[in-house]
């Protein structure tokens, strides 16, 4: 029998400020796209340092959008981590191109830039890469190769928000990134996403095929292919809010990180990744690698009510929709993928999350390991 959750994995901090902000677009005259989400766009430009801002229904669209912008066609070959989430890769499928799963390290979880340059190709169009669970990857690194290569390079920073890199926020720091606001995310729209672009005139194509490809909405003027990937300003009001959290949101989750480190700090059988020193994790995920995750997981769950997370269970070249064509797809040799995903049990993470409770569940998966 299944313990009732205690803890769940990802608790969402929404309440009064949402509301008001919500009830408070009901008072004009727009509930779609309107004042709201091109404040939250403005707003997050600000955080993000980045140049422009275009808010979209979702991350997954925001990435299908920044692929499409920078020039991803049939053909193309996109490297990208062999362990991330689902959309990093799927995105480049959906536009006839083929991932390039290339391997990541077992120190962050990142993807390896030494293993990067192996996987190029004369059909090499991009870069695309993670910020795993919200610990900075090696963004300079990334970017040099990118340029030494006349190669795109497509921050994925759907867990980056609130990071930091020798100083600069993380989640906007490529010519096209894109973000997630979904409700487990550092900051949520309920759903919701962005693209951020240094270009005016990628902005512009970004805005048109946000907006089925016009080039003024409302004119019924249709430039090229787009879609309706709008945000409404009913998402944007819960951003907003959100937004004026962030650095709190940030706070208590390194805090709950903290009391995680200082827990297992002298666990032999637990391993930890490691943030750069020059890098401040947002701490979207807590990851540990551990023996016989699967037992650990299931027993945390039933056992004591602890939900958890297994971010990822394999590489994605292993999900089935890629195992049955093996012609959509390049695998490079990934051994850390490998072995980490085999390992990798995500704990519960989130603002409220108290020390009482961190106690308890540092003290639950000790008494199951074996």
């Amino acid at each position: 029998m299944i313990k009732k959750i205690k803890i769940p994995w990802a608790k969402p901090d929404v309440g009064l400020s949402e509301k008001k902000e919500v009830l408070s677009s009901f008072k004009t005259n727009w509930l779609t796209q309107g004042p709201k989400v091109k404040k939250f766009e403005n707003e997050m430009a600000k955080v993000c340092k980045s140049k422009y801002a275009v808010a979209v229904s979702n991350g997954t669209v925001a990435l299908d959008i920044a692929y499409k912008t920078a020039g991803i066609r049939t053909g193309d070959e996109v490297i990208v981590p062999a362990m991330t989430y689902f959309s990093t890769a799927s995105m480049v499928s959906y536009q006839k191109a083929k991932p390039v799963f290339v391997d990541i390290k077992e120190s962050d979880f990142n993807i390896d830039p030494k293993k990067i340059e192996k996987a190029i190709t004369k059909k090499t169009k991009a870069i695309s890469f993670i910020d795993y669970g919200g610990n900075p990857g090696d963004l300079e690194e990334i970017i040099k190769i990118g340029k030494k290569y006349d190669l795109k390079v497509i921050q994925d920073g759907a867990q980056s928000l609130g990071a930091q890199y020798h100083g600069k926020p993380m989640g906007a720091n490529t010519l096209i990134s894109t973000m997630s606001f979904h409700m487990a995310k550092i900051i949520s729209t309920v759903e919701g996403g962005m693209v951020f672009t240094s270009s005016k005139k990628l902005k512009e194509e970004i805005v048109m095929r946000r907006s089925h490809g016009e080039k003024k909405p409302g004119d019924y003027e249709h430039n090229l292919l787009g879609t309706n990937a709008r945000m409404t300003d009913i998402q944007a009001s819960v951003g907003l809010a959100q937004l004026k959290k962030l650095k709190n949101f940030v706070k208590k989750r390194n805090y709950v990180a903290r009391c995680y480190n200082n827990l297992f700090e002298d666990c032999e059988k637990i391993t930890l990744p490691k943030t750069k020193p020059y890098c401040t994790n947002s701490y979207f995920f807590y990851p540990i690698l551990i023996n016989n995750r699967d037992y650990i997981a299931k027993k945390l769950k039933k056992k004591y009510g602890i939900d958890t997370r297994i971010a990822y269970r394999y590489p994605i070249y292993k999900q089935k929709v890629y195992k049955k064509n093996k012609k959509s797809f390049i695998k490079k040799n990934c051994p850390v993928a490998e072995k980490v995903s085999k390992k990798i049990l995500n704990l519960p993470i989130y603002p409220s999350l108290k020390k009482k409770e961190i106690s308890y569940i540092f003290n639950s998966i000790m008494k199951e390991i074996k």
